[in-house]
């Protein structure tokens, strides 16, 4: 399955095509990207009632040939617009804020809110791409109600008053190859964010230089 060829683990699989199968039977979202006939990506989302009913996406995965070619942006807006059909306000999601491609598209592509910072929010994560690390996410919301997605402009000159938090070039690379380096990463965004959050900062956009823009 696509999701076990991204996170791939020894001891266990991301998700089981016979619990996929009977969740997209009651309702749930699956999408697969095709190269030929071969699999390249998927996107799977399921219903939510907490805080009010919206639709979660909770993987969206593309093998490492085929990641930054503009595919992510396709799928979420193919799961935008069947998001709407089936009378959803909004998507939620959540990433790893440290991530800075998967920032960029969600604040600036997609045009999304981030709405909560969750320390260390699935635990221990045993796939070979997170073990060993602590899984920060951030809440992503996505409004449905415009009639189309409105992207964000990247921000060229932040204003005076605003705060900036910045963000490795690859983040994935630095864990795999200096963990201690990773882990001062981690708890100087996870501290920012708490931070500034808890003064009622949001964040307003992103940097060309990897930075989180929050006023």
């Amino acid at each position: 399955m696509i999701f076990d060829t991204v996170w791939p683990s020894s001891n266990e699989t991301q998700i089981t095509s016979n619990l996929l199968q009977a969740m997209v039977h009651t309702g749930s979202y699956l999408v697969g990207v095709f190269d030929g006939a071969k699999v390249v990506g998927a996107s799977f989302a399921f219903p939510s009632i907490e805080p009010d009913i919206h639709l979660h996406s909770h993987m969206t995965a593309f093998i490492e040939s085929h990641r930054d070619r503009g595919l992510g942006t396709l799928v979420k807006n193919h799961q935008w617009k069947w998001a709407k059909e089936h009378g959803y306000n909004s998507i939620t999601w959540t990433f790893d804020p440290l991530v800075r491609r998967n920032a960029r598209l969600n604040i600036l592509k997609l045009g999304a809110d981030l709405v909560s910072y969750n320390e260390n929010f699935y635990g221990n994560m045993a796939d070979e791409l997170n073990n060993g690390d602590e899984s920060d996410r951030m809440m992503v919301r996505w409004d449905l109600t415009p009639q189309n997605p409105i992207p964000r402009a990247e921000i060229t000159e932040p204003p005076y008053d605003a705060e900036l938090i910045a963000l490795p070039a690859d983040i994935v690379e630095i864990r795999r190859t200096d963990p201690e380096l990773n882990n001062q990463w981690r708890e100087q965004v996870r501290t920012a964010f708490q931070e500034a959050f808890e003064n009622g900062k949001n964040v307003v956009g992103f940097t060309a230089h990897n930075e989180y823009v929050l006023e």
